[in-house]
């Protein structure tokens, strides 16, 4: 049986708690006036502009590596398109998470360095933050649940950062927060937050550069941030180009957000790619994705992990359950891609344990 990231069901914190993700909203860094943005939701999706993801680029890129496109017949000719993968595996930490974490944390004021960062992760964003901490000089705390990846954990360590855990992903942001006020540290949310987006949107403008002819762009979806600062950078130059969202049936906040027509919030998870396993939409990230992405697709675990092994047999590389689900949406045929249409898929990370790959293998 394959390892799956499950938690409870997140309404469950006690009533006396704001949710999850009203705490989210409300914590300062998420606030989107402090880009001068007017708080109108209607307009919330024009926070994050063109300009603020070059800025990133230029702030951020000298720091990190440019991610290649990886091409590969066989799954070209399986999928009838022609395949590029990009391949964010390479990034420094193992995923695309470090551009934006960097980005904001090179923003802090001196006052909030002194202080340090704090967050919630399942793991990759807490590497992103403590590496970029350990590059700004500052302090980075990560609340976990118990049930994260050990290397994961492990690698926030060895970058220099302090996991704290909650028996539950339902009862981290209470327990967060409580740490938070006692250490006076900034929050860096990870995903809903105009620094974090414009950082990923790198990978939207090296897309376009590498790829200038692409066609559709498909991008797994945990919060949604990645495919918020994808989609606001390639449909700012290039609208025609499609781009595509992937989430897993058991973790499909987005979706259904999209859907309902506000951010929700997650009554039970239950996936493999513990890297898309969100217990909350943002309203920031879903703003961004009404307005620019063109439609959010689910894959089953099975079709995961099937797509993890063609990519690790076929195109050599070792993803992650997260990094394999937008190339499992193409070869299931999830997304409808015109025969020999150019696509680009996001590897998105490859921080996966033994036990958890002997388990899909």
């Amino acid at each position: 049986m394959s390892a799956k990231h499950t938690t409870g069901t997140v309404g469950a914190i006690n009533s006396s708690d704001r949710s999850a993700a009203d705490r989210i909203q409300q914590s300062p860094e998420a606030q989107t006036d402090a880009t001068n943005a007017t708080s109108d939701i209607v307009d919330l999706w024009q926070t994050v502009t063109l300009d603020d993801v070059h800025a990133a680029r230029e702030r951020v890129m000298p720091h990190l590596h440019r991610t290649p496109l990886l091409h590969n017949r066989t799954l070209s000719e399986m999928s009838n398109t022609s395949l590029r993968m990009k391949a964010e595996i390479f990034q420094r930490t193992g995923s695309f998470k470090t551009r934006g974490a960097l980005n904001a944390l090179m923003q802090l004021t001196d006052e909030q360095k002194a202080r340090g960062v704090i967050t919630l992760s399942a793991g990759n964003h807490g590497q992103g933050i403590a590496f970029a901490a350990s590059m700004v000089g500052t302090r980075a705390v990560v609340f976990m649940p118990e049930t994260a990846v050990p290397t994961k954990v492990e690698a926030i360590r060895g970058y220099g950062g302090e996991p704290q855990f909650s028996p539950t992903m339902e009862g981290i942001f209470p327990l967060m927060e409580a740490y938070q006020e006692e250490h006076g540290l900034t929050f860096v949310g990870p995903f809903s937050d105009p620094r974090i987006i414009a950082g990923q949107g790198i990978v939207g403008l090296e897309i376009l550069e590498d790829q200038p002819d692409v066609e559709t762009v498909i991008v797994p979806i945990g919060g949604g941030g990645l495919i918020s600062g994808i989609a606001l950078a390639i449909k700012s130059q290039r609208p025609d180009v499609r781009v595509i969202g992937v989430e897993p049936v058991g973790a499909n906040i987005v979706r259904r957000s999209l859907d309902s027509g506000k951010p929700e919030q997650a009554d039970h998870i239950d996936t493999i790619a513990d890297g898309l396993a969100a217990p909350f939409a943002g309203e920031l990230t879903q703003a961004i994705i009404q307005h620019y992405v063109d439609d959010v697709v689910l894959v089953t675990d099975d079709e995961i992990a099937d797509a993890l092994k063609l990519i690790l047999i076929r195109a050599k590389v070792l993803v992650e359950p997260a990094g394999a689900a937008a190339t499992a949406a193409l070869m299931t045929g999830k997304v409808d891609v015109p025969a020999g249409g150019k696509v680009v898929t996001l590897l998105s990370g490859g921080n996966i344990d033994e036990a958890k790959l002997k388990s899909l293998l």
